[in-house]
C-alpha cells in the first residue's frame, strides 16, 4: 500500500495505491492468492467452467486462480481502438461459465468491460473475484454478483475535484496501462 497522489486506471485521483507489481515478483505469493480465490469460490466451483481476467495487471492472478480450481484460463485485451476483447486464440463457446477475476477495482469500468465482450461471445459470466475492492462494497457489475479477498473504502477524485491536485502534490500513475 503505497501513500501520495496517484492516478488510478480509471482516470480518477487518489492518495492510495494498492502496488500489485511487487506481488507479482513473487511467485509464491501470487500463488496463496489463487489458492484464497479458489477458497473464496470453493461452494461455486461446479459453477464455472473457465477462469477469465482482463488484460494487464489481473492475467497472473487470474491464472493463479485457474490453476488452484483446475479450470481453464482465458484473457482480454484492448483493441487498437481501446475496446476489450478477447485474447485471439482463445475460444468461448456459448453458455460457458464464466468467473471473471479482477486485481483492483476503482469505478469497475474494466470489469464491465470484461463483461460484456464475454457476453458478446455468448459466454453466461457467473461469478466476479477481486483481489482488492477499493468501493467498500458499492460496486455493481450488470448484475453479475461479486465476491473479494479485500474490501476497504478508499477515497478518490474526478481530477477537477481533486484537492491533492489542488495542493500543487505531483500525480503519478504507478501500473499505468496507458487507457486514460
Amino acid at each position: 500500500l503505497l501513500e501520495g497522489h496517484f492516478r488510478y486506471t480509471s482516470g480518477r485521483h487518489g492518495a492510495v495505491y494498492f502496488e500489485k507489481i511487487r506481488i507479482v515478483q513473487r511467485p509464491d505469493l501470487v500463488a496463496d492468492l489463487g489458492h484464497l480465490m479458489a477458497e473464496l469460490f470453493g461452494d461455486v466451483s461446479s459453477e464455472i467452467d473457465l477462469v477469465c481476467s482482463p488484460a494487464l495487471g489481473a492475467i497472473v492472478f487470474g491464472f493463479a486462480a485457474a490453476l488452484a480450481m483446475d479450470k481453464p484460463f482465458a484473457f482480454l485485451n484492448r483493441d487498437k481502438t481501446g475496446k476489450m476483447i478477447l485474447r485471439s486464440g482463445f475460444r468461448i463457446l456459448p453458455g460457458t461459465r464464466v468467473l471473471v477475476v479482477e486485481d483492483v477495482v476503482t469505478t469497475g469500468g474494466s470489469v464491465r468491460e470484461t463483461v460484456a465482450a464475454l457476453r458478446e461471445r455468448g459466454a453466461d459470466v457467473a461469478h466476479i473475484g477481486l483481489l482488492v475492492d477499493r468501493t467498500g462494497g458499492s460496486a455493481e457489475f450488470d448484475g453479475v454478483p461479486y465476491r473479494s479477498l479485500l474490501t476497504v473504502s478508499v477515497e478518490s477524485w474526478e481530477v477537477d475535484d481533486c484537492p491533492l491536485c489542488r495542493e500543487g502534490i505531483p500525480v503519478t500513475a504507478p501500473g499505468s496501462t496507458g487507457k486514460t
